[in-house]
């Protein structure tokens, strides 16, 4: 044999055992594959579920302020002439008639329920068969988030047999005509692919069948390797082989990634169908099934949500093809091509709470239900419109103060910002924004960011002096006690310390009811001396606030120790319900996927303050807001009673304001994440944001604050702090814990026979 010839048969049985290796190997991934490559069923891995707080209907609530009509569009309602079915809702001028959804998990039935309205505000709630009340009625919650392993998604899997015709045959002829004839690969678009992606000189059509598609989504990363193509490939033989076409075109619909609804992932036809529309499967117009199945192409860069330009021009694409295939007529396609794009709920109406789910999570997992079981439905205390409104008013009233102070923006890193909102009756968290931009940072600064309070400290510096007037101990002070704002010297650790105001003014004798509406420093530190820190630290962790606070005059005073935003809002919190405390919750209960209570948030209150002193504490802290730092809030448009204080540290590095009524306390943070100077007060950078939230969330006609048993009302002399004679120039109206008021008249002035008379002998 020549040398030539043998280096053919060389060659030749080289490249047979390579052939040979390679189909061994082909073989045995194949039957790797076969074994272990599974469709996922309808009750496989179900996700967990976090679900809204239920909101309660119930008489004086305004139907603007409350934003009602849209929590129900956000649910599904339809709004129709008779309500028939539920999900449906009537609104005349006289009442708003709505068809409830039945709540299984509560067990429920669907309800309907009559709201009679006077000037657009519910006088009651009745049923409109007997016209007899209904109590408690609620708004089913609303869906969140999913969470699947570390995914945010959520999905409802729709038996194939239930999905219309039209969204079937519109998503095969988009995406795999072929579908039905061909073994998982189909030779004849891969072809057509490659010739077209040829001639067009890149890559401008794909060649991959709905199955391939199915095993890239389930088995695969999504790198585009040749390695990877070939699994894939491989894989759809496979599937192809092992079930059938309706088992693989089931699991395909109900799988597919469809967008993004803010943090959360969008899988399957049927919550497409729900998140962009509205709408079940069944409901859908021709034009809008077009719009999803042209989301598969691209779910990002086609959302309605975000680019309806470029997601019309797609669905037209679709619908064409429709029109092409005989699936629709020339006048129906005529008919839906012409119609604009309508995203609704769009996704500026989605919830967006990203550091909410977050700390829901964290709360579940620190109440020991760990691992977090698969289908695990989450019950939470989210309000999605109060949460709504808490990111936009911190997004825009960030803005806006970038845009007014330049100097914000000389650097690469943010301001940022953060907001709590809660229920002061129960713990329950609202909303929480824990940052202005999830994506660039999961840092939550309302509940992980240890920030100094400033001047947040102060009212508890002065509540403190009032419990200890009304149990006769050490230090005690009444709203109408002067105190000394003059130079002063301490000695500290560090050496003397002379404490200056903001306004490095001083102003001799001045009301603590002053001192604090001024936010004054000198005062806050001379009471705190006086009545010793201990008792100070000790206030403020009954209060709610967990955090180490040093016992130094600067700490307590000043608020030089740092806590979160969580716990100042909750201590003010507190105050604003009666000085019980109730440590914050973004939980209600967790139910397995049989719907058995697994875990239920049980309230941790305790009485920190006195409702006597909670009650002149609130009633200082109305003056902050009517004559004091934060006046400012009238001039923006505030309306009603509200109780609230700035806070600004040294440096001007954190800028707060907590202000709240007896049903609702917000908290708001701005500042730097490394520290640096804002240059802005809490009035300036804080304020405004909190005013823009409250006006959204706080009505008009806000209640007073009710003044408990134990608190008396005294006319004083506020030069001396002494009760008030006809000769005194000038007279307020005061309040005190029982017991503590002033007994001595005006000795400035004079007078006072008359008054003694009057109280003796009990004239008027």
């Amino acid at each position: 044999m020549n040398r030539p010839t043998r280096w053919v048969t060389y060659a030749s049985l080289v490249l047979g055992g390579l052939v040979a290796a390679l189909c061994l190997v082909v073989v045995v991934y194949g039957a790797y594959l076969a074994t272990f490559l599974e469709l996922p069923k309808s009750d496989d891995h179900p996700p967990l579920r976090l679900y809204s707080g239920p909101f309660l209907l119930q008489p004086d609530l305004s139907l603007v302020h409350s934003h009602l009509l849209e929590r129900l569009q956000r649910l599904g309602y339809r709004r129709v002439q008779t309500t028939q079915a539920p999900g449906d809702y009537q609104l005349t001028e006289e009442a708003l008639t709505v068809y409830l959804h039945p709540q299984p998990e509560g067990h429920v039935d669907a309800t309907m329920v009559t709201l009679p309205l006077d000037q657009g505000r519910v006088t009651d709630v009745l049923s409109p068969l007997e016209g007899t009340p209904l109590f408690p009625i609620f708004l089913e919650p609303e869906l969140l988030s999913g969470v699947r392993g570390e995914s945010r998604q959520v999905r409802e899997w729709v038996p194939l047999a239930q999905i219309p015709p039209l969204i079937i045959e519109t998503v095969l002829t988009i995406e795999d005509n072929r579908f039905y004839s061909h073994f998982g690969i189909d030779p004849v678009a891969v072809g057509r692919a490659l010739w077209t992606n040829f001639t067009n000189g890149g890559v401008v059509q794909g060649g991959s069948t709905i199955t391939q598609q199915l095993a890239k989504n389930l088995f695969y990363s999504p790198q585009r390797t040749m390695g990877r193509k070939f699994k894939e490939a491989l894989a759809a033989l496979v599937l192809e082989v092992k079930y059938t076409k309706q088992s693989i075109l089931e699991s395909y619909l109900n799988e597919i990634y469809l967008g993004q609804a803010g943090f959360v992932s969008i899988y399957g036809v049927s919550e497409a169908a729900h998140r962009y529309f509205g709408k079940t499967l069944q409901g859908l117009k021709v034009e809008e099934v077009a719009m999803i199945a042209g989301l598969i192409k691209g779910p990002n860069s086609y959302a309605p949500t975000k680019h309806p330009g470029l997601a019309k021009q797609r669905r037209d694409v679709v619908l064409r093809r429709l029109r092409e295939t005989g699936h629709l007529t020339e006048e129906a396609w005529h008919r839906a091509v012409n119609q604009p794009v309508r995203a609704t709920p769009s996704e500026d109406v989605l919830t967006d709470a990203p550091y909410f789910v977050d700390a829901v999570l964290r709360q579940v997992e620190e109440a020991g239900v760990v691992p977090l079981p698969e289908g695990l439905r989450i019950d939470s205390t989210l309000d999605p419109m109060i949460q709504q409104a808490a990111t936009e008013s911190l997004e825009n009233g960030l803005a806006k103060l970038e845009a007014t102070h330049p100097h914000l923006n000389s650097s690469l890193e943010s301001m940022q910002g953060a907001v709590v909102v809660l229920d002061p009756k129960t713990g329950s968290v609202l909303a929480l924004v824990g940052g202005r931009d999830y994506r660039r940072s999961q840092f939550n600064r309302a509940v992980q960011a240890q920030r100094q309070p400033g001047s947040l400290f102060k009212p508890f510096v002065y509540l403190a002096a009032l419990e200890a007037a009304r149990d006769g101990q050490a230090g005690q002070l009444t709203a109408a006690s002067l105190l000394s704002d003059e130079p002063v010297t301490f000695e500290s650790e560090t050496g003397p310390w002379s404490p200056q105001n903001y306004d490095k003014q001083f102003h001799g004798p001045i009301s603590l009811r002053s001192a604090l509406e001024q936010s004054l420093n000198v005062p806050a530190v001379q009471a705190a001396k006086t009545l010793g820190t201990r008792p100070i630290v000790q206030l403020l962790h009954r209060l709610g606030v967990t955090s180490a606070i040093g016992n130094d005059l600067s700490s307590v005073a000043l608020g030089s120790s740092s806590v979160s935003l969580m716990e100042i809002t909750a201590a003010y919190g507190a105050i604003a319900n009666g000085g019980i405390a109730i440590k914050p919750t973004a939980v209600r209960s967790t139910r397995d996927r049989l719907g058995d209570i697994v875990w239920t948030s049980v309230p941790d209150r305790q009485q920190g303050a006195s409702p006597q002193g909670a009650y002149v504490l609130t009633s200082l802290l109305e003056g902050v807001i009517q004559r004091g730092t934060a006046s400012k809030a009238k001039v923006l448009g505030l309306q009603g009673t509200v109780a609230g204080k700035t806070g600004t540290t040294d440096g001007y590095r954190d800028a707060w304001f907590v202000g709240y009524t007896s049903d609702v306390v917000i908290g708001v943070w701005v500042g730097f994440d490394d520290e640096r100077p804002l240059l802005l007060t809490g009035s300036q950078a804080a304020l405004p944001i909190w005013m823009d939230l409250a006006r959204r969330v706080i009505p008009p006609n806000v209640p007073t604050f009710v003044m408990p048993p134990g608190v008396v009302t005294r006319d004083i002399d506020p030069k001396t702090g002494q009760l008030a004679t006809f000769q005194c120039p000038e007279q307020v109206s005061e309040v005190f814990i029982e017991g503590t008021e002033p007994s001595v008249y005006c000795e400035l002035h004079g007078g006072g026979i008359w008054e003694r008379l009057r109280h003796t002998f009990g004239f008027s």
